[in-house]
């Protein structure tokens, strides 16, 4: 029986998959115009938030957020707010990229009114994540965004919001 057991747990071992590792991919700095609140729907208090440009940098991929998306919110009952932006950014060198990006950000009711209020906050005194998706050209340069997945890690600037991204290895 021990060795039947040994057995067992050897070929378990086996096939045990370790956690995902992390790679920095890049920084999303998203500048933002005023929000348009459309006000209590169904879901909650819904907002919409202009992205109006920004900067992309990182080790392998600088650009500038293109004005003309937006971050379409949900602010629930519970007081989490859902996240949905689109939106794109052109590469110093010229290719056009689209972001989805979907997450939550999740605070007390002072610090939500902090950030409303265009307060600097740690980051470790709310919960913002988010899982962006890129489409890039399939023949270019960044068509590597196309084949990962990525998490994102947000924080509230008083007139931006910072994005750092991570490609799940």
């Amino acid at each position: 029986m021990k060795s039947f057991l040994l057995i067992f747990l050897i070929v378990i071992n086996m096939h045990a998959q370790s956690a995902p590792e992390l790679e920095y991919i890049l920084e999303l700095k998203v500048k933002l115009d005023p929000a348009l609140v459309v006000g209590e729907t169904a879901l909650g208090i819904r907002r919409i938030i202009p992205i109006i440009g920004g900067s992309v940098e990182g080790p392998n991929i600088k650009g500038t957020i293109v004005r003309g998306g937006a971050d379409w919110q949900v602010l629930r009952p519970d007081g989490v707010t859902e996240l949905e932006a689109h939106y794109q950014f052109r590469t110093d060198d010229g290719e056009l990229i689209y972001i989805k990006n979907t997450g939550l950000r999740v605070a007390s009711p002072e610090v939500a009114a902090q950030l409303a209020n265009g307060a600097l906050l740690s980051g470790d005194q709310y919960y913002f994540r988010a899982v962006p998706k890129f489409e890039a050209p399939r023949d270019g340069k960044y068509a590597w965004l196309n084949d990962a997945i990525f998490v994102c890690s947000g924080a509230r600037l008083p007139d931006a919001v910072s994005i750092k991204v991570w490609k799940l290895l």
